[in-house]
């Protein structure tokens, strides 16, 4: 019985080890939720906050990303906070929408005619520093970023690329949609993580200037807002986000509803998402989580996240209830031993209780001197 104890203790340690090194593996091959450690170069903590705007009536345009932006500008500088390097900004963003197009058109070498090369592509409007946020593996070319001369460079993932000009070698060359000509500026792949690529379009996707949706008479309904903010306390990027749609965290009651339910768009902090903490919250409201309230359509990273979360609490749990029986086996062969031990602390407390305080007593009278120099007893 004994062995048995030893082993199920030995398999449960070992077996929460290794969930424990899956769990810290994990998310970090998730790149899109960690733009806060990537930016972080300092002793300034950060925290990267996601914004998701419904899709529909009640959607949200750019005007959205100036008033957040207005707000964190307004928050950080009462904080007093200055970039650690002169020159360096003190935190960044970026903002994308996602609409659709029906083809994708390209020109003739002989003729120079449009011809129709694909249908069904997804179109992603990015601004900021979204290539920053979401670093996919670069086949050819490079990024687009903001701030650039002319709007109408775009970067397609390897899909596109294939059934557009049926090469991954396309930089500099031309394709028009919705009779807008673009000019390929690199060629990306989403890579290896199998929650990403699971969560990944399986339409084309091509990746254009926020600006150039206008132009192409695109959709510029926003689809997400990110932004990696100083966090010096818990929840301070956080609160800036939250203060902006009017919710005052320090005054909330106790008691009261969550105020973020009323919000038409979700914030997820990304930053810390699969602590312990998190996941054990996760855990109990797991049923919860086919739940979807609102109408936002997210896009592939977050779905993947969500899927890692999945994913993460599973693996916590079995990890809390690897911990247990190794707790518990212990406790108990502890216990065991206790019982069938050959000494008792009554034994124990009598053998000092003699040792300390009767033999003390006894060997001073003995070896006080009396008067006549003579201990008690020499005489």
């Amino acid at each position: 019985m004994k062995k048995k104890k030893i082993a199920a203790a030995a398999v449960s340690a070992v077996l929460f080890g290794v969930l424990a090194a899956a769990m810290s593996s994990v998310p970090k091959s998730l790149e899109d939720q960690n733009m806060a450690e990537r930016w972080k170069s300092g002793e300034t903590e950060y925290a990267q906050i996601s914004v998701f705007f419904p899709q529909g009536r009640s959607s949200f345009k750019e005007q959205e990303t100036e008033k957040l932006r207005s707000t964190i500008e307004t928050k950080l500088k009462e904080a007093s906070f200055r970039p650690e390097n002169e020159g360096a900004e003190i935190w960044i963003d970026a903002r994308s929408s996602v609409t659709t197009v029906s083809q994708a058109s390209v020109y003739d070498e002989q003729t120079g005619s449009l011809q129709t090369a694909g249908s069904d592509y997804s179109v992603t409007g990015v601004g900021g520093n979204f290539f920053d946020f979401h670093p996919m593996r670069l086949i050819s070319g490079n990024y687009i970023y903001e701030g650039e001369l002319d709007d109408d460079r775009a970067v397609l993932d390897r899909q596109a690329a294939w059934d557009i000009f049926s090469s991954f070698d396309i930089t500099g060359m031309k394709f028009v949609i919705n009779g807008t000509e673009f000019e390929v500026a690199g060629v990306v792949d989403p890579g290896e993580n199998r929650d990403v690529k699971t969560a990944y379009p399986a339409s084309p996707m091509i990746y254009v200037h926020y600006s150039a949706l206008e132009k192409a008479e695109l959709d510029t309904t926003l689809q997400c807002y990110e932004a990696v903010i100083p966090d010096p306390v818990t929840n301070f990027a956080r609160n800036i986000i939250l203060e902006n749609y009017g919710i005052n965290t320090m005054s909330e009651e106790e008691d009261s509803e969550d105020p973020e339910k009323k919000l038409a768009a979700v914030i997820v902090q990304n930053t810390g998402r699969y602590s312990p903490l998190k996941l054990w919250k996760g855990l109990r409201e797991f049923r919860n989580t086919a739940i979807q309230d609102r109408s936002i359509a997210y896009p592939y990273w977050e779905n993947a996240a969500r899927m890692t979360s999945v994913k993460m609490e599973i693996l916590f749990a079995f990890s809390l209830l690897a911990a247990a029986v190794f707790l518990v086996t212990v406790i108990s062969e502890i216990c065991l031993l206790y019982a069938h031990r050959k000494w008792h602390l009554k034994d124990f407390l009598e053998d000092m209780m003699y040792k300390y305080t009767y033999k003390k007593r006894v060997s001073d009278y003995i070896s006080t001197p009396s008067e006549n120099g003579e201990g008690k007893y020499d005489q």
